[in-house]
């Protein structure tokens, strides 16, 4: 969410290795196609990788080469660093790139579009079959897959207690009117329906522009969502500002929401699920990697103390889905590196670290639900299996002074009391110049 980089590096040729038992020899050109055979040859090769993804996430990363390291003799070696969005730019610059980066935005592929290598054929088939087009199109440039799309964050997801439901008679919603009817009914029985909070530090304000992205999806569908975040119209256009006074009407109704409106943006998102917990509200929109804030000893899933369940898509979208992710790019076009990417690409890696990393989704629709270890990440697994259309978490898209910036101050400030047409201006306003 960091400003985009400018500076570009423009490292070496990739170096021409021969396979000894193949006849062709890789291309030079890091746009060009090159082979993934896993022959003899590729015993003892190193594959980098770096990411964001530190301790726990990267160990879990690393094993789950493990298959991958066996079957090819490839040896892959991951780091990360929290401060990768900046660390990336310093290392590429300084023409020591990773062999494989893991990028945190699809935006930041298109940083590096120049540098990375274009994926040959048969990994862009895989690609094709594995991944929904909302993701792979966002990293195709000129007709040339960039990226591969190797984790994901699904967003479109609504906490509760199932126990509450049952006390309060409540049924799971499954259509948009049912949830809308739902939040009337806790409303109307004196019930806070919503716990929200948006207290981030630095970036407090993020998690609303989760739930425009998500009401945007809903109310315009995705061809008025491409064209916002694209900025083919104005961030203050009446459809953009009839979505977030949608949430805010949403958000304002008296009861609505624990602690009321004025408040959620002094409360911290990693707080802000918790009263839940105590009858204090009955629904906490907010993504799988939620999870990871509930109390110590918190269960979940269905017959846990908390649940989640599907945002409601529209008549029109019943399964459209908002989400955020992690790419893998290639720096370096040599056959283990092209391997590793192909790896990447496919089920073997999805379906092992989804069997060794409580917590992991992954965005390849082809991965066998059964792999994840606890029932509440099979049914997020499941709803991202039957996603369609998917789309990426638009702040992420924007520009940095955008989507990491001004689009944040504005939710506060429509929290806070000002009106959201004058707010959408102030983002438009903001947005950067191309001339």
């Amino acid at each position: 969410m960091n400003a985009r980089r400018t500076r570009r590096w423009t490292g070496a040729t990739a170096l021409c290795i021969s396979l000894a038992l193949s006849a062709a020899a890789c291309a030079s050109d890091k746009n060009k196609s090159s082979s993934t055979d896993t022959s003899e040859s590729l015993q003892g090769k190193t594959v980098t990788i770096f990411g964001p993804e530190v301790e726990q996430e990267a160990q879990g990363l690393q094993d789950s080469f493990k298959p991958f390291e066996t079957r090819t003799g490839i040896k892959v070696r991951v780091s990360g660093d929290r401060s990768f969005e900046e660390q990336i730019g310093v290392r590429v610059d300084g023409g020591n790139p990773p062999d494989i980066a893991m990028f945190p935005q699809p935006g930041k592929v298109n940083d590096f579009k120049d540098d990375l290598t274009a994926l040959p054929d048969d990994i862009a088939s895989d690609a094709k079959n594995n991944f929904d087009p909302g993701l792979t199109d966002l990293v195709t440039f000129d007709g040339k897959l960039k990226a591969i799309p190797a984790k994901a964050d699904l967003k479109s997801l609504v906490w509760y207690s199932p126990k509450a439901f049952k006390d309060a008679g409540y049924e799971v919603p499954t259509t948009q009117k049912e949830f809308d009817d739902l939040v009337a009914k806790m409303v109307s029985d004196k019930k806070n329906a919503f716990c929200v909070g948006l207290g981030s530090d630095a970036a407090t304000g993020w998690p609303m522009t989760d739930w425009i992205e998500d009401y945007m999806l809903r109310l315009k569908g995705p061809d008025v969502y491409d064209k916002w975040y694209k900025h083919e119209i104005p961030f203050d256009d009446p459809d953009v500002v009839e979505v977030g006074q949608y949430v805010y009407n949403l958000w304002a109704k008296s009861g609505a929401v624990f602690g009321g409106v004025s408040k959620v943006a002094s409360t911290p998102f990693a707080d802000a699920g918790l009263p839940l917990l105590k009858g204090d509200c009955m629904l906490h929109r907010q993504g799988n990697f939620y999870s990871a804030n509930w109390p110590d000893g918190t269960t979940q899933g269905p017959n846990g103390e908390v649940n989640a369940f599907y945002l409601p898509g529209s008549d029109d979208n019943p399964h459209i889905t908002l989400t955020g992710g992690i790419y893998a790019s290639a720096f370096a076009n040599r056959p283990e590196v092209m391997a590793t990417m192909k790896y990447l690409a496919g089920t073997e890696y999805s379906n092992t670290r989804a069997k060794i990393v409580k917590g992991f989704l992954s965005p390849n629709k082809n991965t066998d639900t059964a792999s994840y270890p606890d029932e509440i990440s099979q049914n997020f697994a499941k709803i991202l299996k039957d996603a369609s259309p998917i789309r990426f978490d638009a702040s992420d898209l924007m520009p940095g002074a955008v989507g990491a910036g001004t689009f944040w101050s504005a939710c506060v400030d429509i929290t806070t009391g000002t009106p959201v047409k004058t707010a959408f201006a102030a983002v438009e306003k903001s947005w950067p110049s191309t001339s």
